[in-house]
């Protein structure tokens, strides 16, 4: 197994979590939010948007571009919770008029109320022939689909839910862009250059919407790193024992929902426009929050 270098800030906290445990359970988070979760029918927004019915939810927005994987996810979120008023809708965050009225009956169904919107819809470049990982510009031909959904779709999604965020009534005001460790990587043996450039682009998405938004508006945005967790979109990663993939996908797909779950619980200005890794250990990150907001770290910049 390969070992990740330490610019990716994986050992942030000497402490280091693979599943949801403690304050990161949902069930230790109960907060009575509206929710929306894009990309939610497969994976991790499956699963966030699990997480949040357990903590304690009272209405959950899941779109995906198949309405039978919402249809599914919906049985399981009722299961959890058999008052929770669900929107489901299918949305290609690729298209404006998607995300446009998805955002649209969001305020219809629930009178005006977004408190926390996942911006999780993202895709990795395709496989090539093989089933190995593309290495490389010249042989990513996906590259302008991946920048398109990751970047662009969650441009689409803050244009169209920021507002709704900020007009919510005594609403939480957060959004959440799902990122990844790859976006601090320049090595395609980790990482596709599309999918690098396009978390890169993300991160400091999330600065710009801190800067612009938190202030006047309070809107609270966070770049999440979910965790290493295998996925349909990642299970190919590794190929064989030993190569630069093999034994990295070991987090819980539930870890990111649980973590996202006290994130969002309370209004944690000092993390807002930052880089935050699920895995990390919320107490020792609490411990640090002076030297977080003094050395303003966990954004992007350039050292000279």
């Amino acid at each position: 197994m390969a070992e990740l270098p330490p610019v990716t800030g994986m050992n942030f906290t000497s402490t280091i979590h693979n599943r949801a445990e403690g304050p990161t359970k949902p069930e230790n988070n109960q907060r009575p939010y509206v929710v929306c979760v894009t990309g939610a029918g497969k994976g991790l927004g499956y699963n966030i948007s699990l997480a949040y019915a357990s903590a304690g939810a009272t209405g959950v927005v899941i779109s995906s571009r198949t309405q039978s994987d919402l249809d599914g996810l919906e049985k399981e979120l009722l299961k959890i919770n058999p008052k929770l008023e669900i929107l489901s809708q299918t949305c290609d965050t690729m298209k404006d008029e998607d995300v446009a009225r998805l955002a649209s009956a969001t305020k219809d169904r629930f009178g005006g109320r977004l408190d926390v919107c996942v911006a999780n819809a993202g895709v990795i470049s395709k496989y090539l022939q093989d089933g190995s990982l593309l290495q490389g510009i010249l042989s990513d031909l996906d590259f302008e689909r991946v920048i398109d959904i990751n970047v662009l779709g969650s441009v689409r999604t803050a244009r169209h839910f920021v507002p709704l965020l900020i007009a919510s009534p005594d609403g939480a005001k957060v959004l959440v862009g799902i990122t990844s460790l790859a976006a601090h990587l320049n090595n395609s043996l980790f990482t596709t250059v599309a999918y690098n450039v396009s978390k890169t682009a993300l991160c400091r998405l999330i600065e710009h919407m801190d800067n612009d938004h938190r202030q006047e508006d309070g809107l609270l945005s966070y770049a999440a790193h979910p965790g290493a967790v295998l996925t349909p979109q990642t299970e190919k990663h590794s190929l064989k024992k030993d190569d630069a993939w093999d034994g990295l996908l070991t987090d819980d797909v539930g870890l990111c929902g649980g973590f996202l779950t006290w994130l969002t619980r309370e209004r944690r200005e000092w993390l807002s426009g930052r880089y935050i890794s699920v895995n990390w250990d919320t107490e020792e990150l609490e411990n640090k929050k002076s030297t977080i907001e003094g050395d303003d770290l966990l954004k992007f910049s350039l050292r000279v």
